[in-house]
């Protein structure tokens, strides 16, 4: 048996993801006060904001507010990133100084039509317009790629592992330096993820950081985490109390909450540095707002404990 990964980073991406997902607006100062009961848990690394058309998403307008108050806490070993969907966002990221943008593509081209209203080819040149932008300025964030609907998309089913490992070359020769596979709607299963790693790895360019974003909409999220720990990811992507979701797969839940991955890489002997129970009541927090999409055990393992013997 393959040893399991033990230096596998945590990125919170519920300040993102998990926010957008919700149609009722957050007020900024609670946006806020969420991501900073987050630092105190402990998260380090954070996808904090996407830089979007106010019209499109209406719950990322207040994106540079956030930013900046996050910024001006100056915790230590911090990194932060931003989604961009185009150019534009990837100025806005510049502006704010980021670490990193993380520009979103689908594997599946018909899925790529529907989220970002472009062909695969036309968001490769979107993308390669920003290396292009990013190479002529001073303290450019770094350019990571997700790779929308890498195991499986709603349109067209599952991808070839070739085309994956086609789009990560092209990646690589802009620059990109991370790689996120994702599982978009969630419909990966434990065999089908180490098949995917035994199958992509010999034939990736050396030197990339590769990375998972994992949706739990059949309940196998963490199994399918404990199935990639055999092989080199270089971080797990997840969104505190499992807030998330794909607009165009109906019913599809949202990410692993990072409360419950994080219970179950500390339980494993995996050092995450993060504070459960806190992370849990930031879970508990954001579920007021959309209740019906909170997905969360260890947050209601919190709130029960809360309830039975008072704070804890």
């Amino acid at each position: 048996m393959k040893e399991i990964n033990r230096t596998v980073q945590l990125v919170e991406v519920g300040p993102r993801d998990g926010f957008q997902s919700i149609k009722t607006f957050i007020p900024t100062e609670k946006k806020i006060d969420l991501v900073k009961t987050l630092l105190a848990a402990g998260i380090r690394r954070m996808e904090v904001t996407s830089f979007v058309s106010p019209k499109a998403i209406p719950q990322m307008a207040d994106a540079r507010e956030v930013v900046a108050a996050v910024k001006a806490e100056r915790v230590e070993g911090l990194q932060l990133t931003a989604l961009v969907p185009n150019a534009f966002g990837a100025r806005a990221a510049l502006e704010m100084e980021l670490d990193a943008v993380n520009f979103v593509l689908s594997v599946s081209e018909t899925h790529n039509r529907e989220n970002v209203r472009r062909t695969v080819d036309e968001s490769f040149a979107e993308l390669a317009k920003i290396a292009e932008e990013y190479a002529a300025a001073e303290k450019a964030p770094r350019i990571l790629l997700s790779l929308a609907t890498t195991f499986g998309c709603p349109f067209e089913g599952p991808q070839p592992v070739s085309r994956v490992a086609d789009m990560v070359h092209r990646a690589a020769d802009l620059g990109v330096t991370r790689i996120i596979f994702a599982d978009t709607i969630g419909v990966a299963d434990p065999l089908q993820m180490e098949t995917f790693w035994e199958d992509i790895l010999p034939v990736l360019p050396e030197g990339l950081e590769l990375s998972l974003h994992l949706h739990d909409t059949r309940g196998l999220g963490l199994a399918n985490v404990y199935a990639a720990l055999r092989f080199p990811v270089h971080s797990l992507e997840a969104s505190f109390g499992g807030f998330g979701g794909c607009p165009f797969a109906p019913g599809a839940a949202g990410n692993i909450a990072t409360e419950d991955l994080v219970n179950m890489l500390e339980r494993m002997g995996i050092s995450t540095g993060v504070d459960v129970e806190t992370l849990s009541r930031a879970a508990l927090e954001l579920a007021r707002f959309a209740p019906e999409a909170f997905n969360s055990h260890m947050a209601r393992v919190v709130a029960g404990k809360t309830a039975c013997c008072g704070p804890a």
